[in-house]
């Protein structure tokens, strides 16, 4: 655009052909550029209606958030950003008021979603909608299945899949302070802007794998299990209250509830209001006895609060026994510990020869599941998560056939990137000592 057209369009737009504002050039009433790279910037409620109209008509959108999380109940969302096909765009929600139609046009009207460690985007979708997109195409996910360590960080994933590096110097600003620094801003736009690239790519190399129907079951999982979380309350995730007694864990319950509660009126960390440890403590205690309470150290005595922890102990006590919730099932196998050790090793050796993140495809605990359930103590009902879906293709009797001695894993040499190897094992001869076991064939 020549300077004559320029003047011509600040007039109009009454901006002023030079107005400037740290660094960044007005190009329209709410569009910027900065080294080349335009975004409009969102600040009013008609400017996200017609960010939402571009939104519409585009079969992607990238999405990316910025959000402040401490002191607080819930995270605070600060910043939007979104990148379209030739369109970038930052969303103020400190300034530009109800956000639900924009979650609904995610939900709703845009073909593909595509985010990094998707959580914190889904969540801020749940709070606004109580539901979370159909379709969304999540970069940190898709990079496990083609051998990137699980999970990944963004800088990394760019690094790794398209050689840039970015700045980490604004990861722990102020996202709340106006207005946005030129570095916040580039930041921000650094977020997003490369997601569809990354996007491609892994696509691409999914498809070569054959895995693009794995990363998408795995998707599916991984959303049913967001919704699930965001509707269920956590009470559940106290620390140190697995072995508890039902008794003890309704008192549990109805504490975390209570803190919950307060907590969320007031905008404060649960923590802050009534420590986990405490709660654990009351639970053990096993009286609503006032007096008795008061002797824990560390509980707020003499308040409203502790009027209240008392009723709420109270409260869990009157449960008829049919209303205390069940512990969960949780099982440690010790006995299983070095053969849990050695399997878990040989699921990382496959998971190396196969090129996908070990961090993808499970922990110790599914291994644990996986040796419980093939000696028969594993409780009715749990299927291995090893054996289930794109985990039992990748898998196979591989496990199984290591711990039941028809595969064995042999050293090759220490120095190589793959040191180990499968050997499938011949059957055993008759008569055992003489013949020995005779190696088949090896897989490296």
């Amino acid at each position: 655009m020549d300077a004559a057209n320029r003047r011509t369009n600040a007039e109009r737009d009454g901006t002023g052909a030079d107005d400037t504002r740290d660094g960044w050039r007005i190009r329209t009433k709410y569009d910027w550029i900065f080294e080349n790279v335009s975004y409009l910037t969102i600040i009013q409620p008609g400017d996200l209606d017609r960010l939402l109209v571009e939104m519409r008509r585009s079969p992607w959108v990238a999405l990316d958030t910025e959000f402040i999380s401490e002191g607080r109940y819930e995270p605070e969302l600060c910043l939007i950003q979104v990148a379209m096909e030739d369109r970038l765009a930052l969303i103020d929600p400190l300034s530009v008021g109800a956000l639900e139609p924009f979650w609904e046009t995610l939900c709703d009207d845009v073909g593909e979603v595509i985010v990094h460690a998707c959580r914190s985007e889904m969540e801020f979708c749940f709070r606004s909608l109580g539901r979370i997109p159909g379709e969304f195409f999540d970069v940190q996910l898709a990079a496990g299945f083609v051998g990137i360590d699980f999970p990944s960080g963004f800088r990394t994933l760019l690094d790794r899949l398209l050689r840039l590096d970015l700045a980490k110097a604004e990861a722990r600003t102020d996202w709340r302070k106006r207005p946005l620094s030129r570095l916040q801003i580039e930041y921000a736009l650094g977020d997003v802007r490369h997601l569809r690239t990354m996007t491609n790519k892994l696509r691409r190399r999914l498809k070569e794998l054959r895995r693009l129907d794995w990363y998408y079951e795995e998707n599916a999982l991984i959303a049913d299990r967001l919704e699930r979380d965001f509707r269920t309350p956590r009470w559940r995730n106290t620390p140190k209250s697995a072995n508890l007694k039902p008794r003890e864990l309704a008192v549990v319950r109805e504490l975390w509830m209570l803190r919950d509660r307060i907590a969320k009126r007031n905008n404060q960390v649960p923590n802050r209001i009534l420590r986990d440890d405490l709660i654990v403590e009351l639970a053990r205690k096993g009286s609503a006895d006032p007096k008795r309470i008061a002797s824990i150290r560390g509980l707020p005595g003499g308040t409203r609060l502790f009027d209240e922890i008392v009723e709420a102990v109270s409260r869990a006590f009157e449960l008829a026994p049919t209303e205390w919730p069940r512990p969960s099932e949780r099982h440690s196998y010790p006995q299983y510990a070095v053969t849990v050790q050695f399997l878990f090793a040989a699921l990382g050796l496959l998971c190396k020869q196969e090129g996908i993140a070990l961090g993808l495809v499970g922990g110790p605990s599914d291994v644990r599941e996986l040796v419980a359930s093939s000696f028969g103590t594993l409780p009715k009902g749990i299927t291995p998560r090893l054996t289930r879906g794109w985990r039992a293709e990748l898998v196979g009797d591989l496990l199984d056939d290591l711990l039941h001695g028809k595969t064995a894993m042999r050293l090759l040499r220490e120095d190589i990137e793959k040191p180990l190897e499968f050997i499938r094992l011949e059957s055993f001869d008759e008569g055992r000592g003489e013949g020995g076991v005779g190696a088949g064939s090896a897989r490296r």
